[in-house]
């Protein structure tokens, strides 16, 4: 069955987020605690969406930049994840590209962004994690995510994941 075609002068909605994947002397990953909507309380990794004319990668070291203070180092690409459309928060489908980044000690400081005035933060706070930890500081979707690309670290892979579930895997180039 041939794709349908697609109206590259309009093409679909389909937002692009650069999300980083950073590890500490110990093995535990940096995650962040949001401070807004559905996501309140919970913790996810850093990073962010795009901007116009901004790839994946420049969006991941931009928010990673304003989110912790610490300037990220990109080693390889560690996995995809693409997200449905969710009519219920009207959050457009996305593709969240996940970076391995040199690790960062645990003891560094990291800067949370300050509010605008008469405006809560964006971000509350940060923790170092483990799948074991994660298990009760994620949403369903970010744990899923997190367990993924926790495995294919330990792996040495790259991971393809829809909606935090594993789509396909390789081995990472380095580690052939």
């Amino acid at each position: 069955m041939k794709p349908p075609p697609i109206d590259l002068s309009a093409p679909p909605a389909c937002r692009i987020s650069g999300l980083a994947w950073i590890p500490n002397e110990h093995g535990e990953v940096l995650t962040m605690c949001a401070n807004y909507g559905e996501k309140a309380g919970r913790y996810q990794l850093p990073g962010g969406h795009a901007g116009e004319q901004q790839s994946n990668l420049a969006a991941m070291v931009t928010h990673v930049r304003y989110e912790t203070g610490i300037d990220p180092a990109p080693i390889r690409l560690l996995g995809t994840d693409w997200v449905p459309h969710n009519p219920l928060t009207t959050v457009a489908t996305g593709q969240n590209f996940i970076y391995l980044c040199g690790g960062v000690r645990s003891m560094a400081k990291i800067v949370l962004p300050s509010a605008a005035e008469n405006a809560e933060p964006d971000l509350s706070g940060y923790l170092w994690q483990t799948p074991d930890t994660a298990r009760y500081t994620m949403r369903p979707y970010q744990l899923r995510r997190f367990l993924g690309l926790w495995r294919a670290w330990k792996d040495g892979r790259t991971t393809v994941m829809h909606g935090g579930r594993p789509a396909l895997s390789a081995t990472a180039p380095e580690a052939l």
